[in-house]
């Protein structure tokens, strides 16, 4: 069983998928436009996602000294197995090219699973 939440923001849908029993994993869309909505011009192209974890708190932006970065993808990659980082937290993605790094996705709290309740045995 698993449980998916998505967010639209400025790299677009950002997705959590929690399995029940292991660590959640942490998704995105692809970039392939810029801030204009236009196609990234040639040599533009996303070179690398970085991933930040951002402290317990849902709101407010992501700076130091609660930011951290937890990893870097590669594209096409566009996931990040959230296994090991401590949880509840909050995390933001960013794309970067040779050009800049963007501003930081919609903040997303990532919290344990909740136990199955009400299971009913055969």
């Amino acid at each position: 069983m698993k449980r998916l939440v998505m967010l639209c923001g400025l790299l677009g849908s950002l997705m959590i998928v929690v399995p029940t029993s292991a660590a959640p994993i942490l998704g995105w869309d692809a970039v392939t436009t810029g801030e204009d909505g236009l196609p990234l011009g040639s040599g533009l192209e996303v070179t690398a996602y970085k991933v930040y974890r951002c402290g317990t708190s849902a709101t407010g932006p992501c700076l130091a000294p609660d930011r951290v970065l937890v990893g870097t993808v590669i594209p096409p990659a566009t996931s990040l197995d959230l296994a090991g980082q401590p949880l509840p937290q909050a995390y933001v993605v960013t794309a970067t090219n040779k050009a800049a790094e963007s501003v930081d996705s919609l903040k997303y709290k990532v919290v344990p699973p909740a136990a199955p309740r009400n299971l009913k045995l055969p």
